[in-house]
């Protein structure tokens, strides 16, 4: 084999690993679909055997941060609300967590309005075998290590009701039900 076709072999072989790591399973696209999540978090039920009930990913995107994943294992039709809140950490079935993720000190909105919270994200609906994804991108939140809008060691918390987008502070939301810590990938 020549030089140049095995140069061309290893390129071609280098191009298909490198697009392969840049997949995630069951990645839903949206703005940039290159880049990988930059952080993760796998959502657990804060009773009982805290059981997992989802992950969610978030990446960067052209204009803010992608939010996508599922939960599972949810009555079908029902409808919760998902935050991100202030705090990374679930003890306490997931009060510890605080209130929700709002480094301007604004009211609690719905996800678009960019005068509500930062950690505002929008109700999910379990379909007929109880599974609720996410694909919005929060145009108020950032993926970065450290720094004021940074979610990285905050917590997803899961609602046992729906949020009404107006309530102060919480949208009127209900229990916590499911928690997960926003980690590194």
């Amino acid at each position: 084999m020549s030089k140049t076709m095995l140069a061309s072999a290893l390129l071609c072989g280098s191009a298909l690993a490198m697009t392969g790591c840049q997949t995630v399973e069951g990645q839903m696209h949206t703005g940039n679909p290159v880049n990988q999540p930059a952080l993760k978090s796998t959502i657990k039920a804060v009773t009982g055997n805290k059981s997992e009930v989802g992950q969610i990913f978030l990446r960067p995107v052209n204009g803010g941060v992608q939010v996508y994943g599922k939960l599972m294992n949810l009555q079908p039709g029902k409808t919760v609300a998902l935050h991100i809140h202030e705090t990374g950490s679930c003890a306490n079935m997931g009060k510890a967590a605080g209130g929700h993720f709002n480094p301007d000190n604004k009211p609690h909105s719905h996800p678009d309005d960019m005068n509500g919270h930062a950690g505002d994200l929008p109700n999910l609906t379990a379909d007929a075998n109880g599974v609720a994804t996410i694909n919005y991108v929060n145009k108020k939140i950032s993926t970065a290590d450290v720094g004021k809008y940074s979610v990285n060691r905050r917590a997803f918390i899961v609602h046992s009701g729906t949020d009404d987008y107006k309530s102060q502070p919480a949208g009127n939301s209900g229990e916590r039900v499911a928690c997960g810590i926003i980690e590194k990938t």
